[in-house]
């Protein structure tokens, strides 16, 4: 399950709506401050009670209309900027493995919340039916049951809003009025006017459900690079289910066995297949905790198991939504042997990898997979004016090399 049930810290950051145009400037511009802060004050407990705190963070998006059409690169683009931007802060702030500070951040989405008439102690939140589109509403967001002990959210009129509405649907189903969260408002500066839409001009429409969707890398010591490609992937899985419609749903996740990495530098502190096969469900779970009905994933049901490509671990939801980690050896995996899956998201830097498999299918007379492409998180867009973080710095923390060597250099094992 989770990591969110152990003993872990676990916090819930709100932001409020993005800028009107999601850009590196105007996100720093917009949720620097308050993300710097709560990252700082998150990195402390870790670092105090030796262990990650895991830091959730949630923004709105537009939800007129729940029956639109998923417009993928603007949600990518979002997550993608948010996501560089804790990576920076990160590294401006010398929050990292190697400190013995780390903080997991994951990034969620949710439509924005419609009020009726003026904010006040009795204004009834209008809202679209939860289980329509990628993104599921305010109230699904605030009785998910994640266990958080720390909620944030910035100071300003927007933030406060959203933080009390928050509360009220939360505290409709929980009974969290005896100091079991602790709230904490921090001081933010004023915004670029909010979006009203995430579509971008060149934005690709989906409109094809897809209920069978894979994903495949390494995933070792997982970073934001691999939380936006898990993210991306999730979101392209259908969740157009209506109540009461059993639709089988498979997310399938290729993990690259132990005997393809024995010659990675700093093998040493490799982590085993098990080891990112659980960080990766820790995560997806805790991504889709949201989505998935109000029993959440109390029932979820694991299975380990040897199959023809080695390893395999399954989840099965609640929502009749399957979970599939699976062992590989090499670039192909499951989308070469199961003609069901109909989808793969992948990073651009093997977007090649991509063509191949459909060159695979085709030889086998297979419907070529749908190819999602999820940008790479680099450098280029670091403005040394704005940022105090070098970009070797800021790559670091998206290598899974990098992050092997820092840990060889705490230990005392680097060369």
């Amino acid at each position: 399950m989770s990591s969110a049930g152990g003993s872990q810290p676990l916090w819930l950051l709100l932001l409020p709506s993005p800028p009107r145009e999601v850009t590196p400037s105007s996100v720093r511009s917009s949720y620097a401050s308050t993300i710097s802060q709560v990252l700082q004050k998150a990195a402390d407990t870790s670092s105090s009670f030796s262990t990650v705190t895991i830091l959730d963070v949630a923004i709105p998006c537009d939800a007129s209309n729940a029956l639109e059409p998923f417009y993928y690169s603007g949600l990518q683009n979002l997550l993608g900027q948010l996501y560089k931007l804790i990576c920076l802060l990160c590294a401006e702030n010398s929050i990292d493995v190697q400190y013995g500070n780390d903080v997991d951040v994951r990034v969620l989405l949710f439509k924005e919340a419609k009020i009726e008439g003026p904010f006040n102690d009795t204004v009834q939140v209008v809202e679209d039916d939860p289980s329509v589109g990628p993104l599921v509403s305010l109230r699904r967001l605030a009785c998910c049951g994640r266990p958080w002990q720390r909620v944030c959210s910035t100071d300003g009129d927007d933030g406060e809003i959203l933080l009390q509405l928050f509360l009220r649907l939360r505290n409709e189903a929980f009974d969290d009025s005896k100091g079991k969260i602790v709230i904490e408002r921090f001081p933010s500066e004023p915004s670029y006017p909010a979006s009203t839409s995430l579509k971008t001009p060149d934005d690709r429409v989906i409109r094809e459900h897809h209920n069978a969707v894979a994903v495949g890398g390494t995933f070792d010591h997982l970073h934001v690079g691999h939380k936006l490609l898990l993210s991306m992937t999730a979101l392209v899985l259908n969740s157009n289910v209506q109540p009461g419609v059993k639709v089988e749903r498979s997310l399938i996740v290729g993990i690259t066995g132990d005997k393809l990495l024995e010659n990675k530098k700093f093998c040493e502190h490799l982590q085993d297949w098990f080891q990112r096969q659980a960080a990766v469900q820790s995560f997806l779970l805790d991504f889709l905790v949201v989505n998935e009905p109000l029993q959440n994933l109390s029932s979820t049901m694991d299975e380990k198991k040897e199959g023809s490509l080695g390893r395999i671990v399954m989840n099965r939801l609640p929502s009749d939504l399957v979970i599939e980690y699976v062992e590989i050896f090499d670039a192909f995996g499951p989308t070469v042997t199961n003609e069901s899956i109909s989808a793969l998201v992948l990073s651009g830097e093997t977007r090649a990898g991509g063509k191949a498999v459909n060159e695979k299918r085709a030889e086998k007379q297979w419907t070529s997979l749908d190819i999602f492409e999820v940008d790479v998180l680099d450098s280029a867009e670091v403005d040394p004016a704005t940022s105090d973080c070098g970009t070797q710095d800021f790559q670091n923390k998206l290598s899974s090399t990098e992050i092997r060597r820092k840990l060889a250099k705490k230990s005392g094992t680097a060369d």
